[in-house]
């Protein structure tokens, strides 16, 4: 069973809500569930309970702490590349958290490389991403769940309330505010402060076993172990052969193959994007086809997020733009910001931008300053602002005015999620 029929049988969510939910995810990625806790649907509690029993898994939710001594256990980087970290050890059992607890290829590999029995605990992924970030120091972009931007859940007699707070949402914190929870969000969430017993490593989280399941038969590996010296050699499975990290202690990382530099993107013609997003199967098409699009035009372009009160980096092009840092961004909705003016107005800016704090750390994260003009475009998908498109020529310089096959392209995009929306529901 999947998760949302899962839910629809225990009642949690409505099959409006899973609708909504659906469509949020063609648009702003990451799992199902993700984006129901941040729309306020569901709850972190029960959407972990959900999973442990679609997947019979143990699972947790809540704030966790993972014991120094588990993780000294893997590499940082493994647990990143395949979203796991070790939250408690004893003499012979090691418990992990995941997204999948079904990635038995790892699992296993795990378990061989500990000599432990390996026991999965399934929970949400912004979670995960969340521990993964604070722990080791890996990069997931920003969402809205990592900003306390989630939508308040419903409550009975609250739709009224809750659909006026949807028109016009209130500014999300002041300045301050915002600035330590951007960089809270960059860390991994909030500091603990508590004292970490040995037997309390998962702090305020609800976990339960599901019962054994037998591990899968180790595949040994086809490597010959190097006789000593040299100390650092050591048999692992043939996908990861490389020595250990000494900092670490742990696992060693997978071997990396070098691969060539990718070819920089190539602008496109306005009948080329039109053609490309008529074709679009994900978010990711979309970004690209309106981005290359953009290209041609402009020196800076970045596709922006927008979900309630925040705007978050998602893609960018151009001179000294950089993915890695553009999905670092997060601003604040303000009344006066000139964001929150185009998603309210649901219209094209071309002009100066409004220069504050926020906006000072946009640009930085950009590596310049303010232009003397920038364009920002909503792009809508049901009448609402889903996309900001942001481009300019550069700091201190003047972008040119002309919108008019970018407005034509924005109803395009639209088009192209409706497409998706309908193909992820009938699947």
């Amino acid at each position: 069973m999947r998760l949302g029929e899962q839910l629809l049988k225990d009642g949690l969510v409505t099959a409006e809500g899973l609708e909504e939910a659906l469509e949020a995810q063609v648009v702003h990625g990451g799992r199902l569930g993700t984006n129901l806790v941040e729309l306020g649907l569901l709850s972190e509690v029960d959407l972990a309970k959900a999973l442990g029993k679609v997947h019979n898994s143990a699972f947790a939710s809540g704030e966790m702490v993972p014991d120094p001594k588990a993780m000294e256990l893997v590499s940082s980087n493994h647990a990143d590349d395949k979203e796991y970290l070790p939250m408690r050890v004893d003499a012979t059992r090691l418990s992990i958290a995941v997204v999948n607890p079904h990635d038995f290829t790892t699992l296993d590999a795990i378990a061989f490389k500990t000599g432990k029995r390996v026991v999965p605990v399934v929970i949400p992924e912004f979670r995960m991403n969340q521990l993964l970030r604070r722990y080791c120091k890996a990069f997931r972009p920003l969402r809205a769940i990592d900003m306390n931007a989630v939508r308040p859940r419903p409550s009975a007699g609250s739709q009224a309330e809750l659909a006026k707070a949807a028109e016009t949402p209130p500014d999300l914190m002041s300045e301050e505010e915002f600035q330590s929870v951007y960089a809270s969000a960059l860390r991994g969430g909030a500091d603990y402060d508590g004292d970490m017993g040995e037997e309390e490593i998962i702090t305020g989280v609800e976990v339960l076993e599901a019962a054994p399941v037998p591990p899968p038969a180790t595949v040994r590996p086809q490597v010959p172990v190097a006789p000593p010296p040299p100390p650092q050699a050591i048999v692992v499975p043939p996908q990861m052969v490389q020595p250990p990290a000494p900092e670490l202690g742990g696992m060693p990382p997978p071997v990396q193959v070098p691969r060539a530099p990718e070819p920089p993107p190539t602008p496109l013609t306005f009948a080329e994007a039109q053609a490309e997003l008529a074709r679009s199967s994900d978010r990711e098409d979309v970004a690209h086809t309106v981005l290359r699009f953009a290209l041609g035009k402009w020196k800076r372009n970045l596709l922006l997020s927008v979900q309630g009160s925040l705007v978050t980096g998602w893609h960018g092009m151009g001179a000294g733009v950089r993915d890695a840092v553009v999905r670092r961004i997060g601003v604040p909705l303000r009344e006066q910001s000139t964001f929150r003016l185009v998603r309210d107005t649901r219209s094209h800016y071309i002009g100066p931008v409004r220069r504050d704090a926020a906006m000072g750390v946009f640009y930085k994260l950009l590596g310049d300053g303010f232009p003397k003009t920038a364009v920002i475009l909503p792009l809508l998908v049901r009448g609402k602002v889903v996309h900001l498109l942001y481009v300019d020529n550069g700091p201190d310089q003047l972008t040119p005015p002309d919108v008019g096959e970018l407005l034509i392209l924005s109803q395009s995009v639209g088009r192209s999620y409706e497409a998706m929306m309908r193909r992820r529901k009938s699947a």
